[in-house]
């Protein structure tokens, strides 16, 4: 028997169904936790044993409140076969319906099924129930043990509540029909309710997130903007080093003293090139601008070396137009020319390789200098207190290597190897797609 001619489907606006098409059940809208503490404070409240169960009639929570008799039954094989066919009936009757269900069960006692509907399509239900009833109407279904093979055999004081002499059931309460009908009323709308309100909170909650992790992504992108633009301000103040432009000039108003004006204006050319391209900070730089940099750097530094400095730079062709942080090679280079040439009385070679390894571009820069820390060489600027370009390169440095560990966390920190009087590798790696900027740390 059905408690009223009206139907319980619940309606609710699709978008807040949106995810939830592949996997979209009872558990799925609850959570088992928060069913099963649904489930005990409705059956405290009500009085009444409650198990869920899902669209097939499985049980899907931890039963509540059973009585001893129902617990009882369902120790036995035959008779909890017997039960859990009449928990799937009285669900699937009030799937049939769209409507709460009230009957009894095989064994005499008075359940109450509520169907859980959303959009036409059923979940599961409510069972609810394991109480006498003397008053119920005719009109309310009585479902039979015939219901499993060999039903009939079973003798009725095995089985109904009434009869039994081998179970205790004193702990079975004793309902009038009307109070069932007002405790299902009850359930109904609190489940109802409840469903709504977890489909719209879920809904709402996924919407946060999903704004959290944008605004998340939003913010590693602006921070890795605000490391590469810092970057580049760095890199602009430390290759416009004041020092390196009064050296350079003095030499070119040497040159211009002992030679031809020609060399002199090649020499200006040259570092005006080289200014130039280090002005340009605007938009993203690729291994190609870098290698041209380098070679401007170095060619303006023969003049100044003639032939103790040389260089050669490897590379793949198919790097050539993959972006690179800005001026991530120069100041290593700086560094070898710089320490080498003015403290040690040897020619400089400079090898730098370039290649692509799996998503990484990975950088090797190696010299024939002299093999020596960088915090040793500056002892021997010491008599010069801040007046020399090493403070600048120092830096410049130092800025580099925490822009790859702030950036691309320490799995892209900067290693160098150096063995004294042989020379020094620098090994450098970045992520190919590092332009992204919010993959990595």
């Amino acid at each position: 028997m059905t408690t009223n001619s009206k139907s319980i489907n619940i309606s609710i606006n699709e978008k807040y169904l949106e995810g939830k098409e592949d996997n979209f059940d009872i558990i799925s809208i609850f959570g088992r936790k928060n069913l099963d503490e649904i489930q005990k404070i409705i059956s405290d409240v009500t009085g009444l044993a409650f198990v869920t169960v899902d669209y097939r009639g499985e049980p899907v929570s931890e039963p509540t409140k059973f009585s001893n008799f129902c617990r009882k039954m369902r120790t036995d094989k035959n008779k909890r076969t017997l039960c859990k066919l009449s928990d799937a009936s009285g669900s699937i009757i009030a799937a049939t319906t769209k409507q709460t269900s009230i009957y009894f069960c095989p064994c005499g006692l008075l359940e109450v099924a509520i169907p859980i509907i959303i959009n036409d399509k059923y979940l599961g239900g409510f069972i609810g129930g394991q109480v006498r009833c003397l008053d119920a109407p005719d009109s309310v279904m009585r479902l039979s043990k015939n219901m499993i093979p060999g039903g009939a055999n079973i003798p009725d004081t095995e089985i109904r509540a009434e009869k039994t002499k081998d179970v205790d059931i004193s702990d079975l309460k004793i309902y009038s029909y009307k109070e069932i009908v007002s405790i299902a009323k009850l359930v109904e709308l609190i489940i109802n309710q409840l469903t709504k309100q977890e489909l719209i909170s879920g809904h709402n909650q996924k919407k946060n997130l999903t704004r959290i992790s944008e605004l998340e992504d939003k913010i590693k992108r602006l921070e890795y903007q605000n490391n590469s633009l810092k970057e580049k301000v760095d890199t602009l103040k430390r290759d416009n080093n004041l020092f390196f432009m009064r050296n350079t000039f003095n030499m070119i108003s040497n040159l211009a003293v002992i030679e031809d004006a020609s060399k002199t204006n090649g020499a200006v050319l040259r570092y005006l090139d080289f200014i130039e391209s280090g002005l340009d900070i605007d938009g993203n730089k690729t291994i190609r601008d870098e290698i041209r940099k380098v070679e401007k750097f170095i060619k303006l530094n023969k003049i100044r070396y003639s032939d103790r400095l040389d260089y050669n730079i490897k590379f793949e062709k198919d790097v050539l137009d993959i972006n690179i942080p800005y001026s991530l090679i120069l100041p290593f280079v700086y560094a070898g020319i710089y320490y080498t040439l003015n403290t040690e009385d040897i020619d400089l070679m400079i090898n730098i390789s370039i290649s692509k390894v799996g998503k990484d571009i990975e950088i090797l820069i190696e010299d024939n200098g002299t093999g020596q820390a960088i915090t040793e060489l500056e002892n021997v600027y010491k008599i010069y207190g801040g007046n020399h370009e090493g403070n600048e390169i120092v830096k410049s440095i130092v800025d580099v290597q925490k822009f790859m560990t702030d950036t691309f966390g320490t799995e892209y920190r900067i290693n160098t190897e150096r063995i004294k009087g042989e020379g020094t590798k620098v090994y450098i790696k970045y992520p190919i797609n590092f332009d992204e900027g919010f993959d990595y740390v």
